[in-house]
């Protein structure tokens, strides 16, 4: 996410304060989530435990921007590798799914893995993904991506991501 100047942040904090009282404790994960800022549930908590020590329902906006401020920091320390990660993604599926051993895996170069593989782990494991978001990327698939006997081309799949 790119950094979002003090304006633009005090523009949506605006949009969620409209009696001037400053936005809800309970509000602060939306606010920051229209900043385009994911935080996780433990940094939300940390944010509402020190905001309810200066008023127990509201947050004024120069504590948000702090708030602000860390989230942006901690978002930009966690940025990956992304070709890294849809190596191990691949190697994962070909081991787990297609149950092939490393020799294996690492003989064959297999590009194409099955859909099936690649929408169960995305419904199942870390940020899982709803039927109807999974039906949306397998119209994508099929629109853009090499597909036979119901795999999909793993390179065709990543730049899918990419896009």
């Amino acid at each position: 996410m790119a950094h979002s100047s003090e304006e633009e942040i005090q523009e949506v904090f605006k949009l969620f304060d409209q009696e001037g009282s400053g936005i809800k404790i309970k509000e602060i994960g939306t606010v920051l989530r229209s900043l385009g800022l994911a935080s996780s549930e433990a940094q939300l908590r940390e944010f509402a435990t020190e905001a309810a020590q200066k008023d127990e329902a509201f947050v004024q906006f120069s504590d948000f921007l702090g708030f602000v401020k860390r989230a942006q920091t901690h978002e930009a320390s966690k940025s990956v590798d992304f070709d890294k990660e849809m190596k191990g993604l691949h190697e994962g599926i070909k081991h787990f799914c297609d149950k092939l051993t490393q020799k294996q895996s690492r003989e064959t170069n297999a590009d194409m893995v099955k859909i099936s593989d690649i929408k169960h782990l995305l419904s199942a494991v870390g940020d899982k993904m709803s039927e109807e978001e999974l039906e949306e990327m397998s119209r994508e698939m099929r629109g853009t991506c090499r597909i036979q006997d119901g795999r999909v081309s793993f390179d065709d799949f990543v730049r899918l991501l990419k896009v």
